[in-house]
């Protein structure tokens, strides 16, 4: 599969270098074009970014100049739209760890008309829901307990079944997304994302499936 992993990032450097990481240690055999957009960052991101468009030929990086941020609902079409060059996209947060065999499910289930999320594991800091598991491997990068997380999905009785709702990651085919043109700008630049985009996408008969392992 061929994919572009869709990352818009504000100050938060250290998590997408923890991210980009996870991407490339855990991508498997996968082509995985990672697009990241620049929301007037002062922290370095920028120049992180240059490095690695000079050095992963598999990286395409943009940037808002500022000095106000454009936002991610913005900035996620901007790279879908503009940047992206793979038919399949995954709109993923830059402060996400890809964990193994996550790219292989997208794969078992994604196709035109169908979107694919990945449940998330995160620590209990926000209310539960039925797109997430509520457990503590770490509130920071150099505190990630990576091994017991490993462990948790390997044995876990999840294993081989989908789980309800939708939120990023999630992936689709561009053509779905752009035929009701992607997001609504009228959320820009709001740190909320435009969750109606779920409906009108049903409405189009998109149909959702969130995968477990991995």
């Amino acid at each position: 599969m061929e994919i572009s992993v869709i990352q818009p990032s504000r100050n938060n450097l250290k998590y997408l270098k923890w991210s980009y990481d996870s991407i490339r240690k855990n991508q498997g055999d996968h082509v995985v074009e990672i697009c990241v957009a620049d929301d007037a960052s002062t922290d370095g991101t920028w120049e992180w970014c240059q490095d690695k468009v000079n050095n992963d030929p598999n990286f395409k990086a943009i940037r808002n100049e500022g000095p106000g941020r454009l936002g991610h609902t913005i900035l996620y079409d901007t790279l879908i739209n503009d940047v992206s060059t793979k038919d399949i996209a995954m709109i993923y947060h830059a402060d996400m760890y890809l964990c193994p065999k996550a790219l292989d499910n997208i794969e078992k289930y994604i196709k035109p008309k169908v979107i694919v999320s990945l449940t998330r594991i995160e620590p209990p800091l926000h209310p539960e829901g039925p797109e997430k598991i509520l457990k503590d491997y770490g509130l920071e990068p150099e505190a990630m307990k990576e091994k017991d997380l490993l462990e948790f999905i390997s044995t876990s009785n999840y294993k081989d079944k989908t789980t309800e709702g939708i939120f990023a990651p999630w992936a689709f085919y561009k053509k779905d997304f752009q035929t009701i043109n992607g997001h609504d700008p009228l959320f820009a630049p709001q740190s909320k994302e435009d969750s109606d985009i779920f409906n009108r996408l049903q409405l189009n008969g998109v149909k959702f499936i969130q995968t477990w392992e991995g």
